[in-house]
């Protein structure tokens, strides 16, 4: 089967820091998966992360060294100059970069890193474009991912981060035959298909498989995408100011403490939005 989310090479979130990412650090994960937050997490920084969904903040913060918010990424809930990176994965584009990027830059510490990344597929190899060719007989879009890379631009022309470097690692992920008919079968388009177009279909896709596995099987391949910035604070419109103890912001001590509190409040606001919505429904039925 077909790993729905392919491992990351190896040092790969260090470059993404700019090694801010071992015990000692803070770094604050925008809009994660839990499973891509615990992977940031077993490097040993302490990790803030930061989900609009109440659901998902609460299983985000059930992984050890690891706190979360439901919150909104364009207002941040936190002291200036506290973190040593943040992280976005896959979400960039889904945010508002002219709110976005003054408040991640506010947060960070001076010197510190923007890292983004996007996971994308590479239909350049030959049975990938097979595929995709097949599969768009029946559904012009197959296949044709956009995976909002275009939005980086905002962040390497954006005046808060004026230094950037990106790099592009190749992964393979191994896909068996099955998997591949599962997928093909999958598609809505396909799915509507009457049952002799479809099993003609997918009779295709498993001869297709067939005719590319080799010796050594099928696999999908992947480009995984990376920038990072540095922070530059002379462009915010408001001076950061550190707190008299310095840049250090001590949560190791109260750390379980405002992991509960905040998982708490964020609950009740929660629970009172949805009444407040349900009550004002109710009034124009």
């Amino acid at each position: 089967a077909v790993s729905s989310t392919p491992h990351l090479p190896s040092g790969i979130f260090e470059w993404l820091t700019a090694g801010r990412v071992d015990p000692g650090s803070r770094i604050i994960v925008l809009c994660p998966t839990v499973s891509h937050c615990r992977v940031v997490a077993s490097h040993g920084a302490d990790v803030l992360a930061v989900h609009r969904d109440l659901d998902t903040a609460a299983r985000l913060n059930r992984i050890p060294g690891v706190m979360a918010v439901c919150g909104s990424p364009e207002s941040l809930p936190f002291n200036p100059s506290s973190f040593d990176a943040v992280l976005v994965h896959q979400g960039f584009h889904e945010l508002a970069p002219g709110l976005v990027l003054p408040e991640i830059a506010r947060v960070l510490r001076p010197g510190s890193v923007l890292g983004v990344s996007w996971l994308v597929r590479d239909d350049t190899v030959p049975w990938v474009k097979r595929l995709a060719t097949l599969l768009r007989t029946v559904d012009r879009n197959a296949m044709r991912g956009d995976y909002g890379t275009k939005s980086v631009h905002e962040l390497i022309s954006s005046k808060y981060f004026p230094e950037d470097e990106h790099i592009t690692k190749r992964l393979w992920v191994p896909v068996d035959r099955d998997s591949l008919i599962a997928m093909a079968a999958a598609r809505p388009a396909v799915r509507t298909l009457d049952s002799d177009a479809r099993s003609d279909l997918l009779a295709k896709v498993a001869a297709l498989a067939d005719d590319s596995a080799g010796t050594s099987g099928l696999r999908l391949p992947y480009q995984l995408e990376c920038w990072r910035a540095w922070v530059d604070h002379d462009e915010l419109t408001t001076p950061i100011r550190p707190h008299d103890d310095g840049l250090h912001v001590g949560l190791e001590d109260r750390w379980p403490f405002y992991r509960d509190f905040a998982v708490f409040l964020n609950f009740h606001i929660q629970v009172i939005q949805r009444l407040a919505h349900r009550s004002y429904s109710h009034m124009f039925k």
